[in-house]
């Protein structure tokens, strides 16, 4: 059983295929009238359809003459003529009238058959004359008669059952008499026109349901006209809306008691009284929107058009209510203006509404500061859209200083309520005339409007840095807030908004490179420095292009033999023009465009392919980018890298630095264990330099701790007075004795003399790497390196993963390694 509202599919198909020539869905009397619609448009393209048979006659006795039996052709001519006259017949009858029922079947199906007739009879001379002409004669029937039938099925497609007929009868009737009268020697004509009679037939369809669309649209269209109809006549009766009208010289000619009451006043009165001059009276005080509005409406009244949605505000018992006015001149027979007549409708609650989206649109929702949106607005608004000079203001914008690590931490919603502290601690010491922004995430700005000379900034900077000194307190846990801030000055600084905000945005970020919570100034310096560091970004991608990178490598020798154990790869740079490039510059930079990914990886597969060119087990150490342990799969990286070289996963170690790995220790942990079951070794690079915690350190499976050259320099006797080396060596033996207790091996970086070499082996150190061993070299140059070297190691090194857990030992605690620590600090 078929669900109520839902045809059967049946149903449905037979409905699709109706639409090409009627509504499936109208009613008999509608059908009937779609058809009458059919009739007509057919009927009045009847004439043409004479004419063109009577050419066709006169054409058939010039060609068929002495080829067809000279009573068949009379017959033949007699009949076409008689159609032609019928054609004419109908289509004054249909045209003016005269038919009782033009949408009747039987109309349709008079028109059909007496198009269908006439189709017959082409056809049939057609038949007769082809066999008798020559090839060139064929080829001209056969054009003529390809016209004949497209033309036809064209004129007739209006009425489907005319047109549809008409192409069958010439189609298939053609080509039934071809092969019958001659055989096969026309079959392939006959196919043809078989073909022809399909594509025409469903052309005819198409057509035809366009046209019954159109139809259907002008019934819509009808249907729509006759309810503003309705409405319009039920307006006066049952409508909030009120009308008016007034004379040429704007006074009311009638005043309706809903327009009295709606505008306040007694109608009587109202009636012969200035239509302005009312309005004017009951106009809010001290409403410069209400008078501006008021302005507008005089202003289309002596203009003499129409106009539509024009705004007043009227003042009635201490409430304020809006209206919208549309009205249309009124002009007499002479076309002498006579004055308006239109129509008032209340507005005040949409007006509320747009009042209150257009507050929201501009402002923040977190902080209930303005908004980006609104910010942009208002710098737009100092800078003249005709190129007129700019006024001269100040812009301030700000940056928190690590807001990341709160939302890291505690969370998103944790740094909502910090961003709402920080939005209020900033109001408190904003003045009035000052515009403070939320510009998205931990930015906002001041939009200052007048100049800020670098006092009176700085000065601002410092009531900013103090109201954000004081600790913010969340759920137990105390938060020290900093800022950096830019400022640049309009039209100095920029001529147009996007210039000023990139020069503010340029100082904002000098002061965050400053070492944070500072205020900078925007100088031309700063944007020849973007620029500059813009164009490096370029040469780096086409650098990456072009192959200009190359991996050199760095010795790295055992303490206690002197013996070679591997080589730390370094990436370096060397432009065509700038020649080589400092990784310091270049790294940094890669690392906040995220080319230190593909960078990253190519180092690592080309590092380990060297490698395997090296005596075993002779390692390489690869250095890791935080940034790539953020947005890529390090794991598949060691993975893809290993399986293309070749190499055994235990020649191979990776050096992490504890700022990347402290950056969310779990994680951290997560992925180095990932890491353990590759049987690759894992470093803590630049160790001291970071901001590490032991209950972390102990947690983190790696194998060896690199001490950063900066340790070993400060513990050279020659770099600093034998006091403060002496702390620096202390610091170094703790480190070494923190190892121990952990069961790790360790680096020392920095070593470039034999005295200091001395002294970290002194300490307890297990390797060294440094200008004193080797400098970097390329690959080749490496291979010499080891077979000039006298000591290579001959067997795999001992890691803390190969040692396994001593259960004769207690485990590390923390305890344990700050006993570590206060020893060697005593000693």
């Amino acid at each position: 059983m078929n669900q109520p509202g839902i045809l059967p599919p049946s149903t449905t198909r037979w409905d699709g295929l109706r639409s090409f020539w009627s509504d499936p869905h109208a009613s008999p009397e509608l059908a009937a009238q779609y058809r009458a619609r059919q009739v007509d448009a057919l009927a009045r393209q009847l004439p043409l359809a004479s004419l063109a048979t009577c050419l066709v006659v006169a054409m058939g006795f010039f060609i068929a003459t002495n080829r067809v039996d000279p009573t068949l052709l009379m017959l033949w001519a007699v009949a076409l003529m008689a159609i032609a006259v019928g054609d004419l017949v109908a289509w004054y009858w249909v045209v003016h009238g005269k038919v009782v029922n033009p949408g009747s079947r039987a109309t349709t199906l008079g028109l059909s058959a007496m198009l269908g007739l006439a189709a017959v009879l082409y056809a049939v001379l057609t038949v007769s004359l082809f066999g008798s002409l020559d090839a060139s004669g064929q080829l001209i029937l056969s054009g003529l008669v390809a016209a004949f039938i497209s033309t036809g099925a064209w004129q007739f497609a209006v009425l489907p059952a005319a047109g549809a007929l008409w192409v069958f009868v010439f189609c298939v009737g053609i080509a039934i008499g071809l092969v019958a009268s001659y055989g096969n020697e026309f079959a392939l004509l006959a196919g043809l026109l078989l073909i022809y009679w399909v594509y025409l037939t469903s052309t005819v369809l198409v057509t035809s349901q366009r046209f019954v669309a159109s139809l259907m649209a002008e019934t819509a269209m009808e249907q729509q006209r006759q309810v503003v109809g309705l409405l319009l006549r039920d307006f006066e009766d049952n409508a909030s809306d009120w009308l008016w009208e007034v004379d040429s010289s704007g006074c009311l000619r009638h005043v309706s008691p809903r327009m009295a009451s709606a505008i306040g006043g007694d109608a009587d009165a109202l009636l012969n009284s200035n239509l302005v001059t009312a309005f004017t009276e009951r106009q809010p005080a001290a409403d410069i929107d209400a008078a501006i509005a008021l302005a507008q409406f005089g202003a289309h009244l002596r203009k003499k058009l129409a106009f539509s949605e024009v705004s007043v505000a009227t003042q009635f018992q201490q409430e304020v209510r809006w209206w919208s006015l549309t009205a249309k001149p009124l002009f007499g027979s002479s076309g002498v203006f006579e004055g308006w007549r239109g129509v008032g409708s209340e507005v005040t609650a949409a007006r509320l509404r747009e009042a209150e989206m257009t507050r929201l649109a501009n402002t923040d929702s977190l902080t209930g500061l303005s908004n980006r949106h609104h910010f942009g607005q208002a710098l737009q608004d100092y800078f003249p859209a005709d190129g007129s000079p700019a006024t001269v203001f100040t812009l301030l914008m700000l940056d928190l200083d690590n807001f990341k690590t709160v939302n890291d931490m505690l969370g998103h919603l944790a740094g909502d309520e910090l961003l709402k502290e920080v939005a209020r601690r900033l109001r408190t010491l904003t003045p009035a005339d000052v515009l403070l922004s939320r510009l998205g995430g931990d930015e906002f700005a001041w939009v200052v409007p007048k100049v800020l000379d670098r006092h009176q900034a700085e000065s601002f900077g410092q009531l900013v840095r103090a109201a954000l000194a004081e600790p913010w307190l969340h759920q137990e846990h105390l938060f020290d807030m900093s800022a950096s801030m830019g400022v640049a000055h309009a039209p100095a600084d920029g001529a147009s908004p996007m210039a000023l905000l990139r020069a503010c945005d340029m100082a904002l970020y000098e002061a965050k490179a400053n070492g944070r919570n500072t205020l900078c100034f925007f100088d031309a310096q700063l944007d020849e420095h973007a620029m500059r560091r813009l164009e490096l970004l370029g040469d780096l991608r086409q650098g990456m292009a072009r192959e200009e990178f190359h991996v050199v490598y760095q010795p790295q020798i055992r303490f206690q033999d002197n013996a070679l154990v591997g080589f730390e790869a370094l990436l370096r740079w060397r432009h065509p023009l700038r020649g080589d490039v400092s990784p310091v510059e270049f790294i940094p930079l890669a690392e906040e465009n995220g080319l230190i990914v593909p960078l990253g990886v190519w180092v690592l597969e080309q590092a380990c392919k060297d490698a395997l060119t090296w005596p075993s087990p002779l390692s390489v150490a690869v250095n890791v980018s935080s940034v790539q342990i953020e947005r890529s799969n390090l794991t598949a990286t060691v993975q893809t890298a290993l399986k293309k070289s070749g190499l055994q996963a235990s020649r191979l170690e990776l050096e992490l630095t504890e700022s990347s790995l402290m950056r969310d220790g779990d994680a951290a942990i997560a992925l180095l264990n990932s890491l353990r079951p590759l049987g690759v070794r894992i470093a803590l690079d630049d160790f001291g330099t970071g901001y590490s915690s032991l209950s972390y350190l102990q947690r983190l499976p790696i194998d060896k701790l690199k001490v950063d050259r900066s340790f070993v320099m400060a513990a050279s006797v020659q770099a600093l007075p034998q006091s403060k080396a002496h702390g620096a060596r202390s610091i170094l033996r703790a480190i070494v004795h923190l190892a121990q207790a952990l069961g790790l091996d360790t680096t020392a970086e920095g070593v470039e003399t034999e005295e200091v070499a001395a002294m970290l082996d002194a300490l307890g150190f297990e390797h060294a790497q440094g200008y004193l061993y080797g400098r970097p070299m390329n690959a080749l140059q490496a291979q010499e390196f080891i077979s000039k070297w006298p000591v290579v190691i001959e067997v795999p090194q001992f890691s803390a993963m190969d040692r396994g857990p001593d259960v004769s030992e207690p485990p590390v605690t923390q305890s344990v390694l700050l006993r570590a620590f206060s020893a060697t600090t005593v000693a």
